[in-house]
C-alpha cells in the first residue's frame, strides 16, 4: 500500500460524523476551551512520521505531521474539516415534500506541505522564482524543475528529512489555548535542479520552525445555515438529483465554533551559495511548498450530474485566491500558468463560496542577517486529484504549488500562520424524516468510505502519467 493512500483512512476517518457550516452570523459564545485535546504520536498519514494535533472530539483537527528517523518525512500543516455545504429541503418531481433539514455534508482536507528549499538568481528583477515543475499523480509529488526567462536556479535542499522536536510547552490565555514546540534538522545535503552542473558541496547547518497552535472553542447559538431546495427523481430505478436551488439561510442554529491558527517561526542557517551567485537583491531563497485540497463525496450523493453540476454550482469544490497587481485572481485544479504570478498582498486564501477552508498569511517583512527585507509570495500552478472508488465514492481536489523568496543570507527569519474557523456540533431542529439516508453519512459508512478510497487513491494514481508544465513562452 502506498504511504501516501494512508492520509484518507487515518485523517478523513476521523472526522467520520463531524458536521460544518458557514460562519455564524454572530459569535457572541461562550469559551468552553476545555474540551480541546491535545493528540501526539505515531502516524501514517501523509507519509508516516509523528504528528501533534489539537482537535476537537471527532469533529475537527488541526496540527503538524513531521518526519522522525525512523520514517523521514517532510512537515505537514494539516486542517481536517467535516464541512456542511448546507441543509436541503427535499422534494420529488411532483413537488411532494420527500424530507426537511437533510444536511449537505463534504469532508475536507486541507495540508501544507514544506516541500523545499531553493536557491536561485533573479535575473529579471521581480523578487519571484520563474520556473515550473512536473506533477507526477503516480507518487502525489512535484517532480523536476524547469527553469524559465533569465532566472537561474542552482541547488536545493530537500525538507523530506528526520526532525528533533523539542517538548511541547502549553499555556492557557484568557481566550485560547496554546501549544509551542519546535522542529528542527541539521546538516542537510544540497541537491542540483533544473540542470545546474555545479558544486553543491558542503551542508546546510540548520532549519528550525517554532510552531505556537492557538486554538479556542465556542458554544454559538445564533449560526446561519445555507439552504438549497433539492428537487430528485428516479432514473433506471436509482434516485438521482435532478435540480438544486438556493433559498434563504436558516437561522437560529445552535452550534460550537472551532478556531485554530498556527504561526511559525522559520529560521534558516549559514547557506553555502554557489560560486557564481554573487550576493545582494537577486540572491534569493525560495522555500517551497505545495497546498492539497480535497473533498470526500459520500458514496450515497455521488452520481455524475452531482459530481459536474451540483457541487460547482453551490461553488463548495474549493479554490486558492490571492491578488496580483492585476487584481484578485484564483487557483484551483485547472490553472497552468506561462508565467508564476508574484502575489500582490501576503496571503493565500483556500476557500469554497459558503464555507472558508483555511487562510495561510505572513508578515511582509522579513529579517535577513539582521536586516528586515521585504519577502515576495508565489504561485506557479495547479494540478487535479481526482480519485472514484469500487462503491462509487469520491476524492476530488487539487494541489497548488506555491512558495515565499527571500533575500538570500547567512541568517532568515520569518513567521507566516494559517489561519480556519470550523463550527462543529450543529444542531438542527429534529423533523420526521430528516434523519434518512440521503444526504447522512453514519460513522460506520464513513469508515467504509476511508477504506475504499485507500483503493481509489492507488488505482487512479497508476493510470495517469506524469502531467508535465506547460512550455515557456516563445517556445
Amino acid at each position: 500500500m502506498h504511504a501516501k493512500a494512508l492520509v484518507i483512512m487515518l485523517l478523513l476517518a476521523a472526522t467520520a460524523i463531524g458536521v460544518v457550516v458557514s460562519a455564524p452570523t454572530a459569535r457572541s459564545g461562550t469559551l468552553i476551551n476545555s474540551q480541546l485535546v491535545e493528540e501526539t504520536g505515531a502516524t501514517a498519514a501523509l507519509g508516516g512520521g509523528d504528528h501533534v494535533f489539537v482537535r476537537f472530539g471527532d469533529d475537527a483537527a488541526f496540527g503538524v505531521v513531521y518526519g522522525t528517523t525512523a520514517n523521514p518525512n517532510n512537515i505537514y500543516i494539516v486542517a481536517i474539516e467535516a464541512r456542511y455545504l448546507g441543509v436541503a429541503q427535499v422534494f420529488d418531481q411532483a413537488n411532494t415534500s420527500v424530507a426537511t433539514n437533510r444536511p449537505i455534508k463534504i469532508y475536507t482536507l486541507y495540508a501544507l506541505k514544506l516541500d523545499s528549499l531553493i536557491e536561485f538568481r533573479d535575473g529579471n528583477g521581480n523578487n519571484i522564482a520563474d520556473y515550473a515543475r512536473a506533477y507526477n499523480s503516480t507518487t502525489g509529488g512535484f517532480t523536476d524543475y524547469y527553469a524559465r526567462l533569465t532566472d537561474t536556479l542552482y541547488k536545493k535542499v530537500d525538507l523530506r528529512t528526520n526532525w528533533t522536536r523539542s517538548p511541547i510547552v502549553e499555556a492557557n490565555g484568557t481566550t485560547y489555548r496554546n501549544w509551542t514546540f519546535s522542529l528542527s534538522a541539521q546538516n542537510l545535503t544540497y541537491a542540483p535542479v533544473a540542470n545546474y552542473t555545479g558544486s553543491v558541496a558542503g551542508v546546510l547547518p540548520l532549519v528550525r520552525f517554532t510552531f505556537h497552535l492557538n486554538a479556542s472553542l465556542e458554544q454559538v447559538d445564533n449560526a446561519s445555515v445555507p439552504q438549497w431546495r433539492v428537487t430528485v427523481g428516479t432514473v433506471g430505478g436509482n434516485t438521482v438529483v435532478t435540480d438544486i436551488s438556493r433559498m434563504a439561510n436558516l437561522t437560529g442554529i445552535s452550534g460550537k465554533v472551532v478556531h485554530y491558527d498556527l504561526k511559525w517561526d522559520q529560521d534558516i542557517e549559514g547557506w553555502t551559495f554557489a560560486a557564481g551567485n554573487a550576493a545582494g537583491a537577486r540572491r534569493r531563497i525560495l522555500v517551497e511548498f505545495g497546498a492539497v485540497v480535497g473533498n470526500l463525496i459520500p458514496a450515497a450523493i455521488v452520481d455524475a450530474w452531482f459530481q459536474s453540476r451540483v457541487m460547482a454550482r453551490m461553488g463548495e469544490t474549493g479554490w486558492a485566491q490571492f491578488t496580483t497587481a492585476g487584481g484578485t485572481s484564483t487557483a484551483n485544479d485547472t490553472t497552468r500558468y506561462l508565467t508564476v504570478q508574484r502575489l500582490a498582498s501576503p496571503n493565500l486564501d483556500f476557500t469554497g463560496n459558503s464555507t472558508r477552508i483555511a487562510d495561510l498569511v505572513w508578515v511582509g517583512t522579513s529579517t535577513v542577517d539582521g536586516v528586515a527585507q521585504p519577502v515576495f509570495g508565489e504561485v506557479v500552478g495547479g494540478f487535479r486529484l481526482t480519485a472514484i472508488g469500487e462503491r462509487g465514492n469520491a476524492f476530488v481536489g487539487f494541489v497548488l504549488l506555491a512558495g515565499l523568496s527571500f533575500r538570500g543570507g547567512a541568517s532568515i527569519i520569518h513567521d507566516p500562520t494559517v489561519t480556519t474557523d470550523i463550527q462543529a456540533d450543529l444542531q438542527l431542529p429534529t423533523t420526521p424524516g430528516a434523519g434518512g439516508a440521503l444526504f447522512v453519512v453514519a460513522a460506520v459508512a464513513a469508515l467504509v468510505i476511508a477504506i475504499a478510497l485507500i483503493v481509489a487513491v492507488i488505482v487512479m494514481r497508476r493510470r495517469k502519467r506524469e502531467t508535465p508544465p506547460p512550455p515557456p513562452p516563445g517556445s
